[in-house]
């Protein structure tokens, strides 16, 4: 009796598993959203307000160093009240030059998520594509840090480069 049950289970193990083998694939993500054409439009996109966040910081930071060394070459001629109040306003424009870098970088991230998020929308739809037309249930990210340790089921990587034309 207990030899009966024990080959039951034994053998509904191992049909389920392979049943499951079938339906589980991976593809790593990352790599596909490279892959996309709109992710290099983003990238210049991104790169173009960089450059221009950059330009004008630049701008300001020349006029903070023009300041400063205008205010150590009158400094000997100057009252100790004035020096103190011009140190006080070079260190007033020091600290908003570090919040507009502050500002840069969040805005920037900001438009990072803004013109990704479609495009990842489109990769996970393509690979759903792909793993539909292919019988997969699940679809597993195998990108770095995406928690995937081992990945021996099906890469949809060559069946997504091929949908796009690579």
């Amino acid at each position: 009796m207990k030899f009966k049950h024990l080959a039951f289970l034994l053998v509904f193990f191992i049909a389920t598993t392979l049943s499951a083998q079938g339906t589980v694939a991976h593809i790593n993500m990352e790599e596909v959203i490279n892959l996309m054409p709109q992710t290099s439009e983003a990238e210049a996109e991104l790169n173009r307000l960089r450059q221009a966040y950059q330009r004008d910081f630049e701008t300001s930071y020349r006029e903070y160093q023009a300041k400063f060394v205008k205010y150590e070459d009158e400094a000997s001629t100057l009252s100790p009240a004035e020096n103190e109040k011009r140190k006080s306003d070079l260190e007033l424009i020091e600290r908003n030059l570090a919040q507009t870098q502050q500002n840069i970088e969040k805005q920037i991230a900001e438009k990072r998520k803004l013109l990704f998020e479609p495009v990842k929308q489109q990769a996970r739809e393509l690979v759903t594509k792909v793993a539909d037309n292919l019988g997969f249930l699940y679809v597993l990210d195998s990108s770095k840090d995406a928690g995937l340790v081992m990945a021996k089921g099906k890469d949809l990587m060559p069946e997504v480069k091929r949908t796009l034309g690579m």
